[in-house]
């Protein structure tokens, strides 16, 4: 798959000479699944965007067993505040299916683009949205809001992982997943099956989640 840079949500108010800056400071690279992007404690060197897979962020704790802070899906930004403080990591950070990310210099982009107030912009979006999905997971959300939420924005994750793996992610139980997914299903929101999943009805199935927004 070919990506171009912009169509990066980030990078999508660049111009033309802008974007060939960006590109002298830029590699795009495939992880297989299990590959470790950064290590806890290393410095970072790179901005990080996840522009295709899965990847999982963990620590080890004090019995040297891993905890799962979060993961991070499809079109979002990896590690963003330790690369932007120019802090340490302070988690692990390792593919947990085949992922391509982009990889800038952070040296280069601190240079030529962190003073762009439309990339600002954009980098504090990003912001946002790592803080509203902290915020939904102390949240009460429904298992069916939850999926809903993960079908609206990544869909494709349906097609690449197996069904218990996303129950996992959503910290409920494969049934609980396997129930609310038939129901979605049913209801004409959704369809899938070997292989193949699609949503049917967006406006609906944003609603589930989002009562107060509307497609545009």
């Amino acid at each position: 798959m070919n990506y171009s840079l912009d169509k990066i949500c980030l990078f999508s108010s660049l111009d033309k000479k802008q974007l060939e800056t960006l590109e002298q400071i830029s590699t795009i690279k495939r992880f297989k699944e299990g590959n470790i992007i950064f290590y806890e404690g290393e410095s970072p060197n790179y901005l990080y965007f996840l522009l295709d897979g899965l990847v999982k962020l963990y620590r080890f704790d004090a019995k040297n067993a891993i905890t799962i802070l979060d993961y991070y899906y499809s079109q979002s930004l990896i590690g963003e505040a330790a690369s932007l403080q120019q802090t340490p990591y302070q988690t692990t950070a390792e593919c947990d299916t085949d992922s391509t990310i982009l990889m800038v210099e952070y040296e280069g982009f601190s240079k030529h683009f962190l003073r762009n107030p439309d990339v600002a912009l954009q980098l504090i979006m990003q912001l946002i949205k790592r803080v509203k999905s902290l915020m939904n997971n102390r949240v009460q959300l429904t298992s069916m809001q939850k999926i809903a939420q993960l079908i609206y924005e990544n869909s494709d994750l349906f097609t690449r992982i197996k069904k218990y793996k996303i129950a996992g992610i959503l910290n409920m139980t494969p049934e609980t997943f396997s129930r609310n997914l038939k129901k979605l299903k049913k209801d004409g929101i959704i369809t899938y099956g070997k292989g193949q999943f699609q949503i049917l009805d967006q406006e609906r199935l944003l609603k589930l989640f989002d009562p107060c927004k509307t497609l545009k």
